[in-house]
């Protein structure tokens, strides 16, 4: 998949592809499973980067790494974990900022606590948001140029913070 996606993006055919490994379903055995899937994830994550690099168009190319939803904080009855509204995304590319650094965090029950729109540390003020899929749209929208693209206008996100990839 990513030999293609890359020979695509060098040849001008496609500007951007979804790549998958399967799915990270893990609602029994979940520690084994999740190991094996993560593993299967990251070597797919430097193939890609390798590749890129290879046809050189790493330069010009952002991975970004998500999933609809992650796992519980608890295990169920077959040690494994059922699906959780809390997830995670990873970004690489033109334009991100470079590693060591996390935005957002949870609180103890596993709860996604509130950041304040400029510093993206938690916050309890009253302007203090939540980081949302709406959120990461803008900010990958800003990333890469399009946020003020009309066809953007067309889907409006309200409460924004602040560049949260650079």
């Amino acid at each position: 998949q990513a030999r293609i996606a890359c020979a695509a993006f060098k040849a001008g055919l496609a500007v951007s592809a979804n790549l998958s490994i399967g799915g990270f379903d893990t609602h029994g055995d979940h520690d084994n499973n999740q190991c094996t899937s993560l593993a299967r994830l990251l070597i797919g994550i430097k193939y890609l980067i390798q590749e890129a690099g290879r046809q050189g168009i790493a330069d010009r190319m952002t991975i970004i790494v998500g999933s609809d939803f992650g796992r519980t904080p608890f295990y169920n009855v077959n040690n494994g974990k059922d699906h959780w509204n809390h997830t995670s995304m990873m970004f690489w590319g033109k334009g991100i900022r470079t590693g060591n650094r996390v935005v957002g965090e949870t609180d103890h029950q596993f709860k996604s606590k509130k950041l304040d729109p400029v510093t993206l540390l938690p916050s309890t003020a009253v302007n203090a948001i939540e980081l949302t899929y709406e959120s990461m749209q803008m900010a990958m929208r800003k990333n890469l140029g399009i946020n003020t693209h009309a066809n953007s206008s067309k889907f409006v996100i309200k409460k924004q913070l602040s560049d949260i990839l650079s």
